[in-house]
């Protein structure tokens, strides 16, 4: 999945539950969470180091478990946690054990993708419309971003008023 698909469908889980429980979120945070295991992962595992691989570290319940742990020091943490669970709920990383459950399992699997270029020009495809999982996830992403943002927007001009 990609930025639109992992922001929007993560932001649409939290902003639910923040309507279901009151609980508030700070949604910089979640929104971040959201991609923290891409950020992480993509530049280390594709450039730094030579795995040709964009799910390693921060795709491992390890650091989810880390992330939550330190959560319990700070609240945000935890969102930082919840959220970059979502994210690798919606990866579907139960299909790569290996990394889910690293290092228990052995090391990460080496090329996920031939090259850089290769992962760039499959990230490209995956906007083109079709029926793809992929394409469908980013244009939900796509929706739930927009009714978040022109809700906020209404609630912050009805306070205004």
């Amino acid at each position: 999945m990609l930025i639109l698909g992992h922001t929007g469908i993560t932001l649409g889980i939290f902003w639910f539950f923040e309507e279901k429980t009151g609980l508030k979120f700070d949604y910089r945070i979640v929104v971040m969470a959201s991609l923290f295991p891409d950020i992480i992962d993509k530049p280390l595992g594709m450039v730094v180091l030579p795995l040709n691989n964009g799910r390693i570290i921060g795709h491992t319940l390890l650091f989810a478990l880390i992330l939550l742990f330190l959560g319990t020091l700070q609240k945000n943490s935890t969102t930082l946690s919840v959220g970059s669970l979502f994210h690798m709920v919606e990866d579907e990383m139960w299909a790569d054990p290996v990394t889910l459950f690293w290092p228990f399992l052995g090391n990460f699997p080496e090329e996920e993708y031939e090259s850089l270029y290769e992962y760039a020009r499959t990230i490209a495809t995956e906007y083109i419309p079709s029926p793809s999982r992929t394409f469908i996830f980013e244009v939900v992403g796509a929706i739930i971003l927009v009714l978040f943002l022109v809700k906020r927007k209404k609630v912050s001009l009805s306070q205004h008023t």
